[in-house]
């Protein structure tokens, strides 16, 4: 008996903790919050799920012995970010701004860790940030209209400042990709499988009506990597021939794309997602994503010297003129600029070597992943590809420093495979101890 309140107690503990530091993470990006204070939320999750996860410090220590080897590369890229950071930023960067990080990442890795004892409490709490968001979306359309006018979002939580809810696209586009994430892994019957695969075809539709491109996109792969991870349980030589179908697809319809974008006219009174693009393409004006691409690559193949070890962390904005950032409890207005692609800001602040490492910290839980998916639960493919949809949205609007939703759903992935070693450990054990009996 008491065992069992033992064993019930600790599962409430592990459920309370997943919703807290779940929500912690979500409390800067949950537009609702930004009317009602998102900063004392953010700290008041962040503070009581670090209590929380402190009381919890034995299974997670027990979690991250399983994964040593995720832990040696996560210590060997921080290793390198340290030293980067003292050899080329620390004249010019303040110290702070490698606190931050330190700080932070640590953070939302046990945050992680936490929240993968309790994967159903995080995707719940997922989607009813997902549902909220509906209801506020369905509300303004039934009693305003198109949310999209003249090409810009409109006011749809009431910010009452147009160069902020402007903005405000890709946001949503986020908490609804990984709601609807969210609902393919909780969908246990068949009329919740129908209503979840249902609701996909709308989410996308609308967040290209919203022009949400980096969310939509990011959707788009982790419904393809759930897919493709089903048929590689099946037969592995047609998921690679699959996937090498897709890239050439993805390459053919790209580069088609791209040479009609140059050719296209008579695109500026259209507001669309494609049109959009297709408006930067031909005109790629400073700050828009392709301008800071072409910029960013171009300085990085323009000094071969520093290739191979990059130019420091947070060095970025200095050496672009915009000054030096700080860490997320005081961004500067340094702070806003950044590559908006983390791979390529790898590259040029950390170099080949630091590119190198952080490309296999960020893919070794995929590909770990893909070995033991027929393993997986629904819940958590469903929180693998979670993590899929935040790795390829970094793509779009990364930025290594202040990227904590990454490492959050980098560890929550690491953390359902180590789950999942000690199953392989347990079973065995538990064999044994029946053929003893």
């Amino acid at each position: 008996m008491r065992d069992m309140l033992v064993n019930d107690n600790t599962h409430r503990l592990a459920g309370a903790t997943a919703a807290i530091v779940t929500t912690a993470a979500f409390a800067k990006t949950f537009l609702p919050f930004y009317l009602i204070g998102s900063t004392p939320i953010f700290a008041a999750t962040c503070a009581l799920g670090a209590v929380l996860a402190a009381l919890s410090w034995r299974p997670i220590y027990d979690m991250a012995s399983r994964v040593t080897d995720v832990l040696l590369v996560l210590a060997a890229f921080y290793g390198l970010v340290i030293i980067s950071f003292l050899v080329h930023s620390r004249p010019a960067v303040p110290t702070t701004h490698l606190a931050g990080i330190l700080i932070f990442h640590a953070l939302f890795v046990i945050f992680g860790f936490s929240a993968a004892r309790a994967l159903k409490v995080v995707l719940l709490t997922l989607l009813g940030a997902g549902a909220i968001y509906s209801i506020i979306i369905i509300q303004y359309a039934a009693r305003f209209g198109d949310l999209v006018q003249k090409g810009y979002l409109q006011d749809i939580f009431g910010v009452g400042d147009p160069e902020i809810f402007a903005t405000f696209h890709q946001n949503i586009g986020i908490v609804l990709g990984v709601a609807a994430l969210a609902a393919l892994g909780l969908a246990s019957n068949r009329v919740r499988q129908i209503f979840a695969i249902g609701a996909l075809p709308l989410v996308l539709l609308f967040m290209f009506h919203i022009s949400a491109r980096g969310a939509l996109i990011a959707l788009a792969c982790s419904l393809v990597f759930l897919a493709g991870a089903g048929l590689w349980v099946r037969s592995k030589k047609l998921a690679l021939l699959a996937v090498i179908a897709v890239i050439l697809a993805a390459t053919s319809a790209s580069g088609l794309s791209y040479q009609r974008a140059l050719q296209s006219k008579n695109i500026y009174a259209e507001t669309d997602a494609i049109s959009r693009t297709v408006r930067e393409i031909q005109h790629p004006s400073r700050g828009l994503r392709l301008a800071i691409w072409t910029e960013t690559w171009h300085r990085i193949s323009s000094e071969p010297g520093r290739l191979l070890f990059g130019r420091g962390i947070g060095m970025y904005p200095v050496i672009e003129g915009f000054g030096a950032p700080d860490w997320l409890l005081r961004k500067t207005e340094a702070s806003k600029h950044y590559p908006h692609n983390v791979y390529l800001e790898m590259l040029y602040e950390t170099g080949i070597t630091g590119l190198l490492l952080f490309s296999i910290l960020t893919l070794f839980p995929l590909v770990i992943a893909l070995r033991r998916w027929h393993l997986f639960s629904p819940v958590q493919k469903s929180a693998i590809s979670m993590y899929v949809f935040h790795l390829v949205g970094s793509e779009f609007s990364g930025a290594f420093a202040f990227g904590y939703l990454d490492q959050f759903f980098f560890a929550l992935a690491v953390g359902i495979i180590a789950l999942n070693r000690a199953d392989d450990v347990l079973v065995p054990d538990q064999i044994l101890t029946q053929e003893a009996k």
